[in-house]
């Protein structure tokens, strides 16, 4: 009797262990270069309107046949530019350096200006006149499905365009105008893309910048411009960057603004004298919550368990992609997880439940968590994001 209680109490004991040791908790993987890890919590009042209070889970299975990926950032490429011209200036003639033939030159007053016809404008090159071979009205343009203030017009220019500095006159002209010039022929093309399309305020960002001539690498002289939502704006200074091109890194302002709103990049490039400008867009959110760095899995269930600390009250969501190893040894993605629910300041849990069921067969251990995210639902902001967050 006493060697069976001495057997029970070890099975007991030896459960108890195994149990421990599935649940205990385990730090997340390190972070990537690519991934957003808030560093600091803020604390806000809780979000406004109808929230969902409940807690909800749920997960589907994949096919572990199609790779997933994640999308690149946004890359803005120009072949155009813009400028602001008082109504003296497009009495002596405005000069507009150009590249190509066909250009599109479109004209918007801003209010108060004197509205100006088609016919009223003189375009020439080096003394030489350049013929309007289509023109269009603000009517015209919103017939089209094109977002056009009273009295814009875009004139194409035909017959005498080309590389050079075309003149555009109007004697009538009054107030002040914008001025926006559109080569699509033009081989001068501008890129610029941001290294993510999210970040958190007072987080570094980079924005790479690059010139092409015929498709290849060309010099070019650059600035830029930070805008915020609100129209604010502060200069950024742009550099060579070591593999070629060039690059403006700079550092988000810690009091972002809660209004909502994309900020902008807004970038001014000089391309062997011919000018343009791209502007590239991202979210910047406050730091309202971020996983605690670990995790604790249950394995029998392949149930994940994330510790939240949440610098403010708000609603906040997990999800992750399970990645299972497939017979040819390679990591494939079988089954994606979500979980939100409602959470005061301080320290919470979401549950990434995902389901044997979804493991296909002759797939197995060792798994992955991939593309883990967490986002304040509430305030609609992305908080944090890990390629690569744990292997069990």
């Amino acid at each position: 009797m006493r060697t069976k209680i001495l057997h029970a109490a070890a099975l007991a004991a030896l459960s108890t262990l195994t149990m421990g040791s599935a649940l205990a908790a385990q730090s997340l993987l390190p972070a990537g270069n690519g991934d957003q890890v808030p560093t600091r919590l803020v604390s806000l009042p809780a979000p406004s309107g109808a929230i969902e209070r409940q807690p909800v889970s749920f997960s589907w299975k994949l096919d572990p046949a199609l790779a997933l990926s994640q999308p690149a950032p946004f890359m803005a490429e120009s072949r155009e530019y813009w400028l602001t011209v008082e109504g003296a200036e497009l009495q002596r003639g405005v000069a507009l350096p150009m590249s190509a033939s066909g250009a599109l030159v479109r004209v918007s007053p801003a209010r108060g200006a004197t509205p100006l016809r088609a016919n009223e404008f003189t375009v020439s090159n080096q003394g030489r006149n350049v013929t309007v071979d289509r023109s269009a009205d603000a009517e015209a343009l919103r017939r089209a499905g094109m977002d056009a203030s009273a009295g814009t017009q875009v004139l194409r220019l035909g017959a005498g365009s080309g590389a050079g500095k075309v003149t555009l006159r109007a004697s009538r002209a009054s107030g002040r105008y914008v001025v926006h010039v559109f080569e699509p022929g033009s081989t001068l093309v501008m890129f610029a893309r941001p290294d993510r399309d999210h970040a958190l305020a007072g987080q570094q960002m980079r924005v790479a910048i690059a010139a092409t001539n015929a498709g290849r690498a060309t010099a070019a002289r650059s600035s830029a411009l930070l805008v915020a939502p609100d129209g604010s704006s502060q200069p950024i200074a742009v550099r060579n960057a070591a593999g070629g091109g060039q690059e403006a890194v700079f550092k988000l302002p810690t009091q972002a603004h809660r209004g909502g709103g994309l900020w902008e990049l807004q970038v001014f490039s000089n391309i062997g004298g011919t000018p343009r400008d791209a502007r590239t867009a991202f979210a910047v959110a406050q730091p309202t919550a971020r996983f605690a760095g670990s995790f604790a899995l249950d394995a029998s269930h392949l149930r994940v368990s994330l510790p939240v600390q949440a610098g403010s009250p708000g609603r906040y969501e997990a999800r992750g992609t399970l990645y299972a190893t497939a017979p040819d040894h390679s990591l494939r993605a079988v089954s994606e997880a979500h979980s939100a629910a409602w959470m005061n300041a301080g320290n919470g849990t979401l549950v990434l439940e995902f389901e044997r069921a979804h493991i296909p067969a002759g797939y197995g251990a060792p798994y992955e968590l991939r593309q883990l995210e967490l986002n304040d639902q509430g305030r609609m902001a992305p908080l944090e994001s890990r390629a690569r967050a744990a292997r069990f």
